[in-house]
């Protein structure tokens, strides 16, 4: 039970760009199908948990290979990274105060956010790295 597969056209040819990806992308489906098996307020708060942890390592990652590669457009992707981790934050907010279908919010905001962010964002960053032969 997927909602977003990984495929090709998440694939940007930086290996650990494309392994975090993945992983955010496991996420995403576990969310769900928690949603789905109707098991969502037993497992949001472990998921929005995990989420939060993994986004922070991931950005951290990306925004380093910024630094080393001297990224110019690190400033805009920095951005959309703390806007992204202050959606997720107000997502944990509003369920630890019990706000009904915070689940489906939180998969419709990730689905539109990753993806868009991979395909686009990201893939301006991964192509710019392999362009400057880095990693």
């Amino acid at each position: 039970m997927l909602l977003v597969e990984w495929d090709g056209t998440l694939v940007l040819g930086v290996k650990q760009m494309d392994e975090h990806h993945e992983k955010l992308v496991s996420i995403l489906n576990r969310c769900y199908r928690a949603l789905m098996l109707n098991d969502h307020q037993h497992e949001l708060e472990a998921i929005v948990g995990e989420l939060l942890d993994y986004t922070h390592y991931h950005f951290h990652t990306e925004e380093s290979l910024m630094g080393e590669t001297g990224y110019f457009e690190a400033p805009s992707h920095v951005e959309a990274h703390d806007v992204f981790i202050a959606s997720i934050e107000d997502f944990h907010v509003r369920h630890q105060a019990g706000e009904s279908f915070i689940a489906m919010d939180l998969l419709m905001f990730l689905k539109e956010w990753l993806v868009d962010h991979i395909r686009i964002t990201d893939r301006a960053l991964a192509r710019f790295i392999l362009g400057e032969g880095a990693r």
